[in-house]
C-alpha cells in the first residue's frame, strides 16, 4: 500500500549533466512517501536531457529556457510554476540521503510553519548531527526547502549562467531583511555528488570574482561597502598568490560593464539587518527549543 504524497513540490535545475540527473531523479522517485510533484528546468533546452527525462521519468514536469539563465533563473521559473506552498530544491547532482526525506521535511514544516527556508545538511561537506537545529544566515542551493510565499516577496535570483558567490547569499539577505528566517536541520540530509575541482576553469573564476563585487553592490547599504571592499581585496590577493594573472586581468576589464549594468537595479537592505545577517553568517545560533526559535525571530 503506497503512502499518500507529501504536499511539497521539488525543483531541479538541469544543465548538461546526464548521469547525475538520472541518479537524482531516480533517488527522488524512490522516496517514500513521495513529493507531490517534481519539476525539472532544462537550461538551454538541451535535446538530450529532454529525451532522458521524457523517456525515463514521464511524470516529471519539464520547464525550459532557450538561453542559459543559470540555476538562479531556473529556480525563479520553477518557484512561480510550483503548485505547493513549499518547494524542495536540489541540483542535478544532489539528492536526498534518506528515503523518508519528505516525511522528515513535513514534520519540520508543521513545527515551524513560519520559517522561510529549511536548509538540509549537505554531505559529505558538512558534519552530521541528527538532533541539530540552527538558525542560519544562508542556505545551500543544492539542498533546501523554500516557502513559496516568502520567496515571492523577494526580487528572486539573478539569472546568471555562473552564479557562485551570489545566488543564495543574495536571496538569503533579502529574506533576512523581510524578517524571513532560515533553519538548518541535521535530520534533513542531502548528498551533493560534486567533487571540488583542483582548479576552477578560468571563465568560472572570472564570474566568481565579478559576482563577489556585484553582491554588495546590489544589497549592502553604504556604511557596509568598506567591509565589502575588504572581501574583494582578499579574493584578489588569493588569486595573485595562485598567479592567476589572466583571471585578474579579465575580471578587472569586465567589471565596469557589469557594474554599469546592475547599478540601476541596486536595492540595498537596511543597515541594521545587514549587520545582523553578517553576524549570523559568522556565528549561527543553535535552536534548543521552539521558544528559543520564536524569541530569535523577533525582528528589529
Amino acid at each position: 500500500m503506497s503512502l499518500p504524497e507529501i504536499p511539497i513540490s521539488v525543483a531541479v535545475p538541469a544543465c548538461r549533466r546526464f548521469e547525475q540527473l538520472r541518479t537524482t531523479l531516480t533517488r527522488l522517485r524512490d522516496c517514500v512517501p513521495p513529493p507531490a510533484e517534481i519539476l525539472v528546468h532544462l537550461d538551454g533546452n538541451d535535446a538530450g536531457l529532454r529525451a532522458l527525462v521524457e523517456g525515463e521519468f514521464p511524470n516529471v514536469r519539464l520547464l525550459h529556457s532557450s538561453g542559459l539563465i543559470g540555476p538562479g533563473g531556473a529556480r525563479n521559473q520553477m518557484m512561480r510554476e510550483a503548485r505547493c506552498a513549499w518547494v524542495a530544491h536540489f541540483d542535478d547532482d544532489s539528492f536526498p540521503v534518506d528515503a523518508d526525506f519528505f516525511a522528515r521535511a513535513w514534520r519540520l514544516i508543521s513545527r515551524y510553519p513560519e520559517t522561510a527556508v529549511l536548509a538540509a545538511t549537505i554531505l559529505p561537506m558538512e558534519s552530521h548531527d541528527p538532533q541539530g537545529l540552527w538558525l542560519q544566515a544562508i542556505y545551500v542551493g543544492c539542498g533546501h526547502l523554500m516557502n513559496r510565499d516568502w520567496f515571492l516577496r523577494t526580487r528572486g535570483y539573478l539569472p546568471l549562467p555562473v552564479a557562485y558567490n551570489l545566488e543564495e547569499v543574495d536571496v538569503s539577505i533579502q529574506l533576512h531583511d523581510l524578517g524571513g528566517r532560515c533553519l538548518q536541520s541535521g535530520d534533513l540530509r542531502v548528498f551533493h555528488d560534486h567533487p571540488v575541482p583542483v582548479r576552477e576553469t578560468e571563465d568560472t573564476q572570472v564570474a566568481m570574482m565579478i559576482n563577489t563585487v556585484l553582491f554588495p553592490l546590489l544589497r549592502y547599504p553604504l556604511p557596509l561597502l568598506p567591509q565589502a571592499c575588504g572581501s574583494i581585496l582578499r579574493r584578489l590577493f588569493r588569486l595573485a598568490l595562485k598567479r592567476e594573472w589572466r583571471v585578474i586581468q579579465r575580471s578587472l576589464l569586465a567589471l565596469p560593464a557589469a557594474m554599469g549594468h546592475y547599478l540601476p537595479v541596486r536595492r540595498p537592505v537596511r543597515t541594521l539587518t545587514a549587520w545582523s545577517w553578517l553576524l549570523l553568517r559568522r556565528v549561527p545560533l543553535r535552536v534548543a527549543s521552539t521558544l528559543a526559535f520564536l524569541l530569535s525571530c523577533v525582528h528589529d
